[in-house]
């Protein structure tokens, strides 16, 4: 939890610290380790080196009394009774235990190594020997021939004698101290440092989010113009910058649409409350002289459109806020039927001139969906060509490469290139025919997008000749697992 707390900068600078810091101690150690080896090694190099020296000097002057040469290991001659022929008076006392008991006996050209530990020093021995007790050393032995011991004297006859020299780790030990003090205090700096420079990374890298985050308190809901700086560099802080802008882009055009809704919801409500106002004072005031058959007759006209007006809203308003529908195997081709039925009784009332209405579709073109929605849209469709069309109006339903079309089609004089998708558009109206007084509120093409979008399909204006009427495609998805049993061939224009 207190981890969760901290800032971004420093929970990376803690976490680069405490890596930095495994890595540095494993790399100390390894370092220690490789200079204590070769220091080590380097040791054990020259004295073998000097075993034959050693060996030679001691041929040619044994017996002398005099030290042979100067060298700064310990070393000790030994017969082959383990007694102590030449070398440091020191290793005397641990002649012929435990220097000579060691587990490996010298060939006679390959020297060996091994380690040795010498124990107490026994009573009476001198106190220069108490040096070497209880200490570890690197045994490098040699084994040559040379004149032995006789009677604790030198002697002429020649002998197997053994050569000890004793490799003590005090020179490595030096070394490592002297790493060991750059390491004390070169390490907590190395890392130090590492933190201190993802500090000043992470907070140069992050100070264009605490620009756009200033920004955007400035940003509320009445003005959603400003947008955030996007920094120069193409980096992840980069795109989020303009993924905000984006993202603002599009509010900012949700709440001017919704502001147009509003006020274009508010004008359409109110013309036919102004109308039904308007009739009943009227009446009212000039009680004798109203037929009021016709004004219960124009308000009860009034009071339907409000109503319609409402229900498109409401389900314009459900299908905004994406409201889940009960979705069920749906026969299109059976919609398409019934809409065009109700289209035929629509046109014979409503419309002046006569409109044919023809739904040559077939059967089994089944699509997953909400049944009044789909209806919505196909009737939404067919009131939209009988209102513009001349004389006829053609749907067809189809199911080509696994996708239901519906295909409406009229003859009327179409909707011009400039309009294609403004007329999806909510509360538009193109010309005199498509008016209040003739009941449309430019909602219809809007909800049946909205109905189509919210089925995974899509609803397009259609390409036609000139002058050939208007055609509208809405594409939906077939229900999975269900092929069609037969269908009318979508016509091309």
């Amino acid at each position: 939890m207190i981890g969760r707390r901290l800032p971004i900068r420093l929970r990376a600078a803690l976490a680069a610290a405490l890596t930095a810091a495994l890595a540095f101690t494993a790399g100390a150690w390894w370092l220690r380790h490789e200079v204590y080896a070769s220091k080590m090694g380097d040791i054990r190099n020259r004295a073998r080196a000097s075993l034959d020296v050693i060996e030679q000097r001691y041929k040619y002057g044994y017996g002398s009394g005099q030290v042979l040469f100067e060298t700064p290991y310990t070393w000790v001659i030994v017969d082959p009774a383990g007694r102590f022929v030449e070398g440091d008076p020191d290793l005397k006392p641990f002649v012929p235990a435990p220097l000579y008991g060691l587990s490996e006996r010298p060939g006679p050209t390959v020297p060996i190594e091994q380690d040795l530990h010498l124990g107490a020093v026994a009573d009476g021995a001198r106190a220069g020997s108490k040096e070497l007790a209880d200490q570890d050393f690197r045994v490098v032995t040699s084994a040559f021939h040379g004149p032995g011991l006789l009677d604790g004297r030198a002697s002429a006859p020649v002998e197997t004698l053994t050569l000890h020299i004793l490799v003590t780790p005090e020179e490595a030990e030096e070394a490592v101290a002297t790493v060991d003090q750059v390491l004390y205090v070169g390490l907590p700096a190395a890392v130090l440092l590492v933190a201190l420079i993802v500090w000043t990374t992470a907070s140069r890298a992050l100070r264009p989010v605490e620009v756009i985050q200033q920004r955007l308190r400035t940003i509320t809901s009445r003005d959603l113009s400003l947008r955030v700086p996007v920094p120069p560099r193409h980096d992840e802080i980069a795109r989020l910058a303009a993924t905000t802008n984006d993202t603002l882009d599009r509010l900012e055009q949700a709440a001017e649409q919704q502001r147009r809704f509003t006020a274009d919801a508010s004008h359409e409500l109110r013309t036919p409350l102004a109308s039904l106002r308007a009739d009943l004072e009227v009446a009212l005031h000039y009680p004798d002289r109203t037929n009021w058959p016709e004004v219960i007759r124009g308000t009860l006209g009034d009071a339907e459109r409000l109503e319609r007006l409402i229900e498109d809203l409401l389900l314009l308003a459900d299908l905004d806020n994406r409201t889940p529908s009960t979705a069920h195997p749906v026969d299109l081709g059976a919609l398409a039927r019934k809409a065009a039925a109700q289209a035929r009784r629509h046109a014979s009332v409503s419309v002046s001139m006569s409109v044919q209405v023809d739904c040559p579709v077939g059967e089994g073109v089944t699509v997953h969906g909400d049944a009044r929605q789909l209806e919505r849209l196909l009737r939404n469709l067919l009131d939209n060509a009988v209102r513009h069309a001349r004389g006829r109006v053609q749907v067809t339903v189809s199911a080509p490469a696994g996708t239901a079309l519906v295909d409406v089609r009229d003859d009327g004089p179409g909707i011009p290139a400039e309009h294609r998708e403004r007329i999806f558009e909510r509360f538009t109206r193109l010309d005199a025919s498509r008016n209040r007084t003739s009941g449309g509120t430019g909602l219809g093409l809007a909800i049946a997008r909205e109905i189509a979008h919210n089925h995974h399909g899509t609803l397009t204006l259609g390409e036609t000749p000139p002058a050939a009427g208007a055609r509208f495609v809405a594409a939906l998805p077939l229900q999975e697992g269900r092929a069609p049993r037969s269908s009318t061939p979508h016509e091309e224009s």
